[in-house]
């Protein structure tokens, strides 16, 4: 584990740590304050091991802590990722049907003339009164809070 990922981890890490080594307190753990270094010197000060022993101890401990946690980490991540997929894909998908009806409703635009339109308008609001109703609120709405700005 690194210095960086270390570092990063050192909360998540804290409860394990004092399982690993019972002397250490919360003002110890507050000292280190996530320097690696730091906790090799104080396993090597406090159990009276050589500078190699402390770090090979130390190493053995995260790489378990690694190995139980890491996979949880990593498989989140992939999860994340697949999510972050799934998105881009519906994202996609949706701004492409958005296009398609935008181009329709540009060339519908272009092929009427105002009558034609005001006229289809009327026959919509016939067919669908209450929809028609609810839009209109919408845009009324919509309209109210662009136009404060």
């Amino acid at each position: 584990m690194n210095e960086d990922i270390f570092a990063g981890q050192w909360r998540q890490m804290k409860g394990a740590l004092k399982s690993w080594w019972g002397g250490l307190s919360d003002n110890d753990l507050e000292d280190m304050s996530g320097q690696k270094d730091k906790l090799v010197g104080w396993v090597q000060e406090r159990y009276g091991r050589t500078r190699d022993q402390a770090i090979q101890e130390v190493d053995a401990h995260l790489r378990e802590y690694a190995d139980q946690y890491g996979g949880t980490v990593a498989n989140f991540k992939a999860r994340a990722h697949d999510m972050g997929e799934t998105v881009m894909g519906k994202a996609g998908e949706a701004a492409t049907a958005v296009r398609n009806r935008v181009e329709k409703a540009s060339s519908y635009f272009q092929g009427k003339s105002f009558g034609n339109i005001t006229s289809d308008i009327s026959d919509f609001v016939r067919k669908y009164p209450v929809q028609s109703l609810l839009i209109g609120i919408c845009v009324g709405v919509w309209l109210a809070r662009h136009s404060k700005r």
